[in-house]
């Protein structure tokens, strides 16, 4: 497959056509839940229970874990929205303002492990 830049809606359609020729079904299936939850689980175990220096360092010296692992999720995210007729870029679209209006102000996120 070449290396070029993709766009949301090309992506999605790759997911499908993969399924297709795996004769996998786009219906809804807890299963593919409980994949993208588990793909979270393992990235975070990385993380949890370190300083926010330690997971800095942990990143920049393991970078390869998490594009493997954001890129499954997102391949995942691609296969779950199938399944249940959603469009990604749509979906995104839809949530984004609310999101950035919601959450516009300098507060920290949350964190497990403060510093």
């Amino acid at each position: 497959m070449e290396n070029k830049e993709l766009t949301i809606k090309e992506a999605q359609k790759i997911a499908k056509d993969f399924a297709e020729r795996n004769n996998w079904k786009d219906t809804p299936n807890i299963d593919k839940f409980d994949h993208l939850h588990e793909e979270l689980i393992e990235m975070s175990q990385h993380l949890r229970y370190k300083s926010e220096e330690e997971r800095k360092k942990f990143v920049e010296e393991n970078k390869e874990i998490f594009i493997d692992g954001i890129g499954d999720l997102f391949f995942g995210t691609c296969r779950l929205a199938n399944q249940l007729g959603v469009d990604v870029e749509e979906s995104f679209n839809f949530v984004k303002n609310e999101i950035l209006e919601k959450y516009n102000h300098q507060n920290s996120e949350n964190n497990l492990v403060r510093k």
